[in-house]
């Protein structure tokens, strides 16, 4: 058996192609809701359920706008009318529940998002990483977002927003919901968002802003989601939030995905590496904590231990003699 001591931090959305180093691209999803709307309140609750589900939850950065229709008497849209009206005026959003995946709005469906339509927006990457950092007291909050370019962009009409959001809310509304989650409050770009020159490739530009946690905001629920949009195409290029893993400049010639199998796991999970050999294994929680484990091999079949794993999401990496291997899967 070989034991691997783990050493060092890797932002497992890293992959590299043709030479080219690519950051993982979050699915945005922008959610127009009403408090007192009964659709939503039917539609909502399966919606929630399935983007949290931990295999999904590390994935998907998720804002919930409250527009005037169909009662302009909703809590969450009085609490903010000109800029969650603004916010809706961006697309051609006439209905509630509504949702635009990476600036595509979805035609009216039953369930509102489906597994199988969640997951063509999955494992995807973005030429650009946004990493954001908060501090400060409740009353001064400061906000960094730092846009790195790592690929070039196609020529167009690219803006910053910047989104204050809250992670729930403890509201009973009307429709029958009582929590809400990720609940748009204020924007610190204009709505339409500020301008931004992409960086060349392999520098950053940084952007500051400051807030104070307002009337019934909760402090401990309140965060910042930045993203980066083509405004023509209304095109997501990348998201990001504090909660996201880091991203470090580790850069290896070939990144190749690998699938885990069973995953959801229990006590162990495995993998065909038949087209190359192990040479270190490392395993990660997406906070970027670095974990101890096992891991045995049998031939082509690499077998990892996670009796011992808190449940949670975790993210592993191979380097073999060929290239660099990375994966991911759920302990339950």
């Amino acid at each position: 058996m070989k034991k691997i001591l783990v050493f060092a931090l890797l932002f497992a959305a890293v992959s590299v192609a043709s030479g080219q180093v690519t950051a993982k691209k979050y699915l945005l999803i922008e959610h127009f809701t009403n408090t007192k709307c009964s659709v939503c309140g039917s539609k909502n609750p399966a919606f929630y359920n399935l983007i949290n589900q931990a295999q999904y939850a590390d994935d998907v950065h998720h804002v919930s706008v409250h527009p005037m229709f169909p009662y302009p008497s909703c809590a969450l849209y009085q609490a903010n009318t000109t800029e969650n009206s603004a916010w809706t005026g961006l697309y051609p959003i006439s209905g509630t529940p509504s949702i635009v995946l990476n600036g595509t709005v979805q035609s009216p469906s039953t369930p509102l998002l489906s597994e199988s339509k969640l997951q063509t927006y999955l494992n995807q990457t973005s030429p650009l990483h946004l990493k954001v950092t908060e501090t400060g007291p409740d009353n001064a909050r400061q906000v960094k977002v730092r846009v790195k370019a790592l690929g070039d962009l196609p020529t167009g009409n690219y803006k910053l927003f910047v989104a204050i959001v809250e992670k729930k809310v403890n509201l009973a509304g009307g429709n029958g919901e009582t929590v809400h989650h990720n609940v748009f409050r204020k924007m610190l770009t204009a709505v339409q968002g500020n301008d931004f020159t992409v960086p060349a490739i392999g520098q950053t530009a940084d952007y500051d802003f400051n807030y104070s946690v307002a009337g019934t905001w909760d402090p401990n629920e309140v965060y910042v989601l930045a993203f980066i949009k083509e405004v023509d195409t209304k095109t997501v290029v990348n998201s990001g939030t504090r909660f996201d893993p880091v991203l470090t400049d580790v850069q290896e010639s070939v990144t190749t995905p690998i699938t885990l199998f069973p995953n959801p796991v229990a006590d162990f999970t495995s993998l065909d590496l038949s087209f190359d050999r192990v040479q270190t294994l490392e395993l990660f929680a997406l906070n970027g904590k670095k974990i101890t484990t096992e891991f045995q091999t049998q031939g082509s079949l690499v077998n990892i231990s996670t009796a011992t794993l808190p449940a949670g999401v975790y993210l592993v990496k191979i380097t073999g003699d060929n290239g660099v291997y990375i994966g991911k899967f759920v302990k339950q």
